[in-house]
């Protein structure tokens, strides 16, 4: 399966940075609820190694990955189906940009 990977710099502190991004990311699940089907979440490893994992499906396609939070940087490591892979950069860009929006 193909992967993707990135990291966006953080200033604002681990425990902040979480607290945006959990609050966006709850925010963002209900926003985006048509365009988002099957949807997995696991917050167990949050507050004791600051990861999140997710699996959702979208225009047919399963996405899933983690999200790490670290002291600089917020790091997403994910899988995308062969199918996709010519929106691998689409992907990622959405994410990214979730990250940034989350931490702004």
């Amino acid at each position: 399966m193909p992967k993707f990977s990135f990291s966006v710099p953080q200033a604002l502190g681990k425990e902040e940075a979480k607290k945006q991004l959990k609050a966006y990311i709850e925010k963002s699940r209900e926003f985006y609820a048509k365009q988002m089907g099957e949807v997995t979440e696991d917050w167990s490893t949050w507050d004791a190694n600051s990861s999140y994992s997710f699996n959702f499906t979208t225009f047919g396609f399963k996405i899933g990955g983690v999200m790490t939070v670290g002291d600089k940087d917020v790091r997403v490591d994910g899988d995308l189906p062969f199918a996709a892979m010519m929106f691998k950069g689409k992907v990622e860009e959405g994410f990214r940009d979730m990250v940034n929006r989350a931490l702004s």
